[in-house]
């Protein structure tokens, strides 16, 4: 049995072939028990510090979604499912895409609370009053 050079390189460069397509295969099959969060919170109180949002991996089939408090640097794990991780990765995606800040993401809205337009209204009249009555009286 000859050994032609010419088959030997295709034999050679199918099995590196093959080899490498093996190997990206099993580089991508799920390993279950490897997420950086293996418990979550629906949400948080506080102010936050930073944000971290982590997309699907071979190691973890969830998006990880961890937070740092302000108050006492401890970071904490949010469910992606919740509403706010949904708000959370929602912004953080659009920070990224946008080439933005995240620290913009970490800027929370306040409820307001019943009567805050009016008193604002009011406050803003008392104001432009005393702001009128200064310049009237020089």
């Amino acid at each position: 049995m000859e050994l032609y050079p010419r088959s030997l390189c295709r034999s050679v460069f199918l099995l590196l072939l093959l080899t490498l397509l093996s190997v990206r295969q099993s580089g991508s099959t799920f390993v279950p028990g490897r997420c950086l969060c293996p418990k979550t919170q629906v949400g948080v109180r506080g102010p936050l510090k930073e944000l971290s949002v982590y997309p699907k991996s071979p190691s973890c089939d969830k998006i990880t979604v961890i937070v740092t408090m302000k108050r006492n640097n401890v970071p904490v794990c949010i469910s992606p499912e919740g509403r706010m991780g949904k708000q959370l990765t929602r912004c953080w995606n659009r920070a990224h895409k946008l080439g933005r800040n995240v620290k913009l993401c970490l800027r929370r809205n306040r409820k307001r609370t019943k009567g805050h337009h009016q008193r604002l209204r009011q406050r803003h009249q008392d104001q432009q009053q005393h702001s009128g009555s200064t310049s009237t009286s020089q």
